[in-house]
């Protein structure tokens, strides 16, 4: 097991509990250059605990370390140091894209400038494009380089190709697979493809509950059998539930 220095983040007895839903007791950790995906079925609490880790949700009970600072008590630091990307963020729709850059750039010291310029060129944005008039794959692209331009010791990735089509999703995951050297990334989707593609560790969620993990390759070589290995998981629980 790693040392606590050479974790990106540790979760320890976190539960999370709302009115129709509860997360936990969740324990977890990912080592410092480590990709985990995290896979579930809609609702499972893929977003929950995500947004427990960076800081839009407020755990109940137990102990969360991001990059060896306990949050919330260090949330301002730890969120200059983490990007996030989510199918439902918004960019302001009467600003550019250009805009949205000099905004990030005004408070994320980290911000390079010149991954930027190669980011804009190989995902094919046009800084002076309005958000409003962006097709779904433009948002989704843009919102992904706001977050990598800032150089994040984490990234954060939540459902980051739902919805998007074959050509845009396959342009966004080689970008992913590029990622800095050291970079660690956490990825949620309900597409096994993403997972395989990026990952080097696995997490399945299900109703709320973590019910297995480790390496990918300790699941499955490729997308159908890691979906396969979930689904088998998913029905040993049920089965143990109508023992």
């Amino acid at each position: 097991m790693p040392h606590s220095t050479d974790l990106v983040f540790r979760l320890r007895n976190v539960l999370k509990r709302f009115p129709r839903f509860g997360l936990g007791p969740v324990d977890l950790e990912l080592a410092q250059g480590r990709a985990m995906g995290v896979v579930g079925q809609n609702g499972a609490g893929k977003s929950t605990l995500l947004r427990i880790l960076v800081g839009l949700v407020r755990h109940d009970a137990g102990e969360v370390l991001v990059l060896g600072r306990p949050m919330p008590a260090h949330e301002r630091w730890i969120k200059a140091r983490v990007g996030f990307v989510s199918e439902d963020m918004a960019l302001y729709r009467n600003a550019t894209l250009a805009w949205h850059m000099d905004l990030v750039r005004s408070f994320i010291p980290t911000w390079d400038p010149a991954l930027a310029g190669d980011l804009l060129v190989r995902l094919e944005l046009d800084p002076a494009q309005l958000a409003g008039t962006m097709s779904r794959g433009q948002h989704l692209k843009s919102r992904l380089l706001l977050a990598l331009a800032r150089r994040p010791t984490l990234l954060v990735l939540d459902e980051p190709t739902a919805g998007l089509d074959p050509f845009v999703r396959d342009e966004v995951l080689e970008v992913l697979a590029a990622r800095d050297p050291g970079q660690s990334v956490v990825i949620a989707s309900h597409l096994c493809d993403d997972i395989t593609r990026l990952a080097d560790d696995v997490v399945f969620v299900h109703r709320g509950a973590l019910l297995d993990r480790g390496p990918l390759a300790s699941f499955a070589a490729d997308g159908p059998g890691l979906h396969r290995a979930f689904r088998a998981r998913v029905a040993g629980v049920v089965r143990e539930g109508a023992a």
